[in-house]
């Protein structure tokens, strides 16, 4: 049971550390995905359609599990707790591909978005303008 507190502490530690450093380096997005796509994957963990079941921050980062769902809330979270992004008034979508089904959760941080395009922030005007929305979340402060 310590040692399990241990890496509680270390990760909550290490992510702190993590969102101290967002505050001046200049790519604080694409340094958030890095962060949390090296994390431990895990194929279906959270309900996106359900905000009540969703994970705090500070769970989230002591279970130390993430899906593709959890990757967005984990990069939303951290961005939110820093002083820079304190003000931001991101937004979480779940939109699907009408001609490949494909279902997409986004994540909209000003003009940018992440979750469309393999692992990587596009502009929200580059995406497709046949993505039908099902589901918005704008997200509540964390300050």
């Amino acid at each position: 049971m310590i040692t399990e507190s241990k890496e509680k502490d270390q990760l909550l530690t290490e992510w702190y550390s993590f969102r101290q450093q967002l505050e001046t380096i200049p790519n604080p997005l694409e340094e958030t995905t890095h962060f949390f796509l090296s994390k431990p994957k895990t194929k279906f963990y959270t309900d996106p359609y359900d905000k009540t079941t969703w994970p705090t921050p500070w769970e989230l980062i002591t279970e130390n599990e993430y899906c593709k769902f959890n990757l967005l809330l984990g990069i939303c979270y951290t961005l939110q707790l820093t002083e820079r992004f304190k003000d931001l008034e991101p937004v979480i979508s779940i939109v699907i591909d009408p001609y490949s089904k494909t279902v997409y959760y986004t994540l909209v941080i000003g003009e940018f978005v992440y979750g469309y395009a393999d692992d990587e922030w596009i502009l929200v005007t580059q995406l497709p303008k046949s993505l039908k929305t099902q589901k918005i979340f704008n997200m509540d402060p964390l300050h």
